[in-house]
């Protein structure tokens, strides 16, 4: 508002500086106006006196009674225009006419408005009282009427030979800056009213224009610290309270408290009702715990479905724990989306301040720990500890580490572990199982590194980087007469990157190895994450020749619609099924349907985790083509794997290995 108010200033005084200069100008054209109007109106009437009256030849000297005739018409004229004296000259100076008859016959010397006139050319000037080298007759005009305008009038007059005499008028100049006041007023009302119409409406659009960027800047601060969808609190004015919160604890002594929320089963209602049913129940979990909470207190959304809470003045820590179970029961409480109940569960950190951090970086990340804990766990709430902290920072540092194994391919060691057919175990294939042969720590199996690579960017090099060891592999046995095909896992990053493709084609020509000696193992889970971008980068892989088969199936959610359309050539049934297929019911009734399924699909059949002689014949029982399993062999590398190989291959290698794609 103050910023407007100076504007209004500001814009007032040039308005009225604006008025000021147009004001002069126009004063000035109004005082040429009438000026000229007078000398015109004066000279018009002049010329016509003189062609009615002045009929005497000026040269000579006219009669008593021509004079007092041509007298009587001057002072008729005189009296209707305002004129209140008249002289008439004849060249070079002679006064042959005047309304004070005693001065005619008087020579002089003519000025230069005289003679001017003498030439044809009318003009005017102002005589002020005490103006020096007045005329006694001027002086005598001037003490009874004041300032005059003397007006200098060519006139034409007849008689045998006409000639140009030069008129002097006198016109009073009150009338004349009577009306030159009375214009200016006028203009002065006009110009007012006018500049006071543009200030107004000037100031009214840019106090209209200032309100909408108030609301808008109003708006835009809102936005930029609040949720978009649920209109809580964001991450950014969560930091600026929390900041304010520990500060003032330090006086208090009182304790912050930062919670951490992650929706349990929020993933399954999008997955299942869609996203429109997900931001309603995000919304109203949103409501809940405000109304949950107190009013000092702060309900934020981070993103997704995460949600944090602040609790800026606790008396001790382990009220916390008791505010958590109170968030997780409200959470239980079934929520009516559109007509659907829904129920939704939390996983639950929390971080303290001082004891865990003394900023809101530190709150967070120690309850993002702890909500991790608590849903790894399934205790629901879970107060950071120490302990948890150092795993953190322990696979922070595996990640740096991980990094340079990328760089560095000799630290990256690779298994294979062969697939043999069901009934007359002759060799299928191997699958490429990576280890990280660590400095430090030793070998390492993929089960510690590979998630850290899957949340951090990581699995994309390192999956190129274990697919041109395990084509290099292939290639060097292919070149020794040993056409065994090799699976590696494919993760879902690749799977979604349409440039994929070309790199597995790269990496085949690089080491000269026929691509139905490669085959890519896919999720189920990567599948459905973009099933119609999945789509197009396998259809790409399975034209070039490469051999696909989704790995651990029947764990994930996919979509028999899409398992249809894919161009895949057997599936790896999961070990969790096939181990305990043989006491389990549930699970050969899986192992069962999964077969079937595939049988009817035309695809090929895996079994992995087969470690049992009984659990081979069940599945030869029921139709599966080929397992995979501690039965046969343990994951072991190239150089141990080949004397396997030469004691379960016949001599002719190129008719042994058996390649069961469809």
């Amino acid at each position: 508002m103050p910023l407007l108010f100076r504007f209004g200033a500001l814009s007032l005084v040039l308005i009225v500086l604006l008025g000021v200069i147009v004001g002069a100008r126009l004063r000035a054209i109004i005082e040429h106006r009438n000026i000229t109007n007078t000398r015109q109106i004066t000279t018009s009437a002049l010329n016509f006196v003189a062609q009615q009256e002045f009929s005497v030849d000026m040269s000579a000297q006219s009669s008593a009674e021509q004079m007092r005739a041509m007298q009587d018409s001057v002072r008729a004229l005189m009296a209707s225009h305002r004129i209140v004296g008249l002289d008439a000259w004849l060249s070079p100076g002679l006064l042959v006419f005047s309304d004070e008859p005693t001065a005619i016959g008087v020579t002089e010397a003519p000025s230069p408005g005289l003679a001017a006139a003498w030439r044809g050319r009318s003009g005017s000037e102002l005589l002020r009282t005490g103006t020096a080298g007045a005329s006694p007759h001027e002086r005598q005009l001037l003490r009874k009427y004041g300032d005059l305008m003397e007006i200098y009038i060519p006139i034409r007059v007849g008689g045998d030979r006409p000639l140009t005499v030069g008129a002097e008028a006198y016109v009073p100049m009150r009338p004349v800056e009577a009306q030159i006041s009375a214009d200016t007023h006028t203009m002065v009302l006009l110009l007012a009213g006018g500049l006071l119409l543009l200030y107004l409406g000037l100031f009214r659009l840019v106090a209209s224009a200032s309100r909408r960027l108030r609301r808008q800047s109003a708006e835009n601060r809102h936005l930029a610290l609040h949720d978009t969808l649920t209109g809580l609190p964001n991450r950014a004015l969560l930091r600026d309270r929390t900041d304010q919160a520990v500060v003032a604890s330090r006086r208090s002594g009182r304790y912050v408290t930062l919670m951490l929320l992650d929706l349990d089963r929020f993933k399954e209602i999008n997955d299942t009702l869609g996203h429109h049913h997900g931001d309603s129940v995000l919304i109203h979990v949103g409501r809940r715990l405000q109304q949950l909470l107190r009013d000092g207190d702060t309900v934020a959304r981070l993103g997704g479905d995460e949600f944090a809470v602040l609790i800026p003045d606790l008396a001790s820590p382990s009220a916390a724990q008791q505010v958590g179970e109170k968030i997780l029961a409200a959470l239980d409480e079934p929520f009516d989306v559109d007509g659907v109940t829904l129920t939704v569960g939390a996983s639950i950190g929390i971080a303290h301040a001082p004891e865990h951090g003394d900023g809101f970086d530190d709150l967070l990340q120690h309850a993002d720990v702890a909500m991790y804990t608590a849903k790894a766990t399934h205790a629901g709430v879970s107060v950071y500890t120490a302990g948890t902290d150092a795993y953190s920072r322990a696979r922070l540092a595996l990640l740096a580490e991980l990094r340079a194994a990328i760089d560095d391919p000799a630290q990256l060691v690779l298994h294979y572990q062969p697939k043999v057919e069901t009934r007359g175990l002759g060799v299928t294939g191997v699958e490429a199982l990576v280890r990280w042969q660590h400095p430090s720590h030793g070998l390492i199996g993929p089960c510690e590194f590979i998630p850290v690579a899957e949340h951090t960017g990581l699995i994309k090099p390192l999956t190129i980087c274990i697919l041109n060891m395990a084509v290099e592999q292939a290639a060097a046995w292919n070149a020794e007469g040993l056409h065994l095909p090799v699976a590696v896992n494919l993760s879902a990053r690749c799977l979604l990157d349409l440039e994929f493709p070309g790199q597995v084609a790269t990496i085949l020509r690089a080491h000269g190895l026929p691509a139905a000696l490669l085959e890519l193992e896919i999720t189920e889970s990567s599948i459905m994450s973009d099933p119609d971008r999945a789509l197009e980068v396998l259809t790409t892989l399975a034209a070039m020749g490469v051999s696909l088969s989704i790995d651990d199936f029947g764990t994930g959610y996919s979509s028999m619609a899409y398992l249809k359309r894919l161009p895949i050539h057997r599936i790896k049934i999961d070990r969790s099924f096939v181990t305990s297929m043989d006491s389990d019911p549930s699970d050969l009734a899986i192992v069962k349907a999964s077969i079937e399924l595939a049988r009817n699909l035309n695809l090929g059949v895996v079994a992995e985790g087969v470690e049992t002689e009984r659990v081979r014949v069940e599945l030869q029982s029921v139709g599966c083509d080929t397992i995979q399993g501690y039965l046969v062999s343990r994951p072991c590398p190239a150089e141990e794997l080949r004397p396997w190989l030469d004691q379960h291959l016949p001599g002719d290698h190129d008719d042994c290995c058996i390649v069961t794609a469809n």
